[in-house]
């Protein structure tokens, strides 16, 4: 959302603010842009790689449908909006971290969803890190801590839902993330949405899942006590997602949306596990006003927590 400069000099950030603004007007083609007048860096496109460390420090990711620019500092992947900026205090910013996504509504905001700078209080690092706050699902705020989109990304253990890597979550892209420690994030509540091409087809609310993100708990992404935020599916509407562990499955990675309590049988997300075939929507079958393909067409699904 915005861009810092913390120890650079005024002539460096002017500098590099212009830089950028320059990438954001030019950066145009379909596979690979290089850098102009021999600098060593290039800004590629597509999707960002797993890593982002000194070797790949000042390298920069641009991505088609955000038409947003992405940089490694060295340490993580720094989001970098259409409206940079080398400084800000707004709530949100680099300067002003938000404690929790709900501060911005609860500030009288007219609070939007999108990326924003975060440290909350259990958060022990000298730096906040970046992470999307939603507003559509009729809740104060959730912060984004998993996605994936099926079949359009390979599965590893890397992607898994207690998985302590950290792939920052900072939209809703198709692809996937995952913040390594999801007990730093306040709330009381949690959410499991899914959707196709960025419109929401179901969200479910319940109380929040102490064991989410813990050591090898495929369990927490139960939700406890569910509610339905919204259902269009046109079969088992008002069922809510679960997460498998059947042979199937890839526990921590597939859900399903039949049975409730029946962790091992179905199947709305994947057959990972096995080999056995594309089941995205099967529990669920997309209704035509979203989709004229009822399944086994693009899906993601997304964690949040409130």
């Amino acid at each position: 959302m915005y861009f810092d400069l913390m120890s650079s000099s005024s002539a460096a950030k002017l500098c590099l603010f212009v830089t950028v603004a320059f990438l954001l007007k030019s950066v145009e083609c379909a596979s690979e842009c290089t850098a102009r007048d021999g600098d060593s860096k290039a800004v590629l496109v597509g999707r960002l790689p797993q890593t982002c460390d000194a070797s790949t420090a000042g390298n920069l990711y641009y991505s088609p449908v955000s038409k947003r620019l992405t940089l490694c500092d060295g340490l993580s992947w720094v989001h970098i909006g259409a409206s940079a900026s080398v400084v800000s205090n707004k709530p949100g910013s680099y300067h002003n971290p938000i404690s929790s996504c709900s501060v911005l509504r609860g500030n009288g905001q007219q609070a939007q969803s999108g990326t924003y700078w975060m440290k909350p209080p259990a958060h022990t690092q000298d730096r906040p890190f970046q992470i999307y706050c939603d507003f559509s699902l009729r809740t104060n705020g959730c912060a984004l801590v998993w996605k994936h989109s099926y079949y359009q990304v390979t599965p590893n253990d890397n992607m898994r839902t207690f998985s302590t890597f950290n792939k920052p979550c900072i939209d809703l892209s198709d692809g996937w993330c995952n913040m390594a420690n999801k007990q730093q994030i306040e709330g009381h509540e949690q959410v499991t949405a899914a959707y196709h091409y960025g419109t929401v087809v179901y969200a479910y609310r319940g109380d929040r899942n102490r064991q989410l993100g813990k050591g090898t708990q495929w369990q927490g992404a139960i939700l406890n006590n569910p509610i339905k935020i919204t259902d269009h599916c046109s079969s088992d509407n008002g069922v809510a997602p679960e997460p498998e562990n059947g042979n199937h499955a890839i526990p921590g990675i597939t859900f399903d949306k039949a049975n409730p309590g029946d962790y091992v049988r179905n199947c709305d997300t994947d057959r990972y596990g096995n080999s056995g075939g594309d089941c995205r929507w099967l529990n669920c079958f997309l209704p035509s006003h979203i989709s004229k393909t009822t399944s086994r067409t693009q899906m993601t699904v997304a964690i949040y927590l409130c």
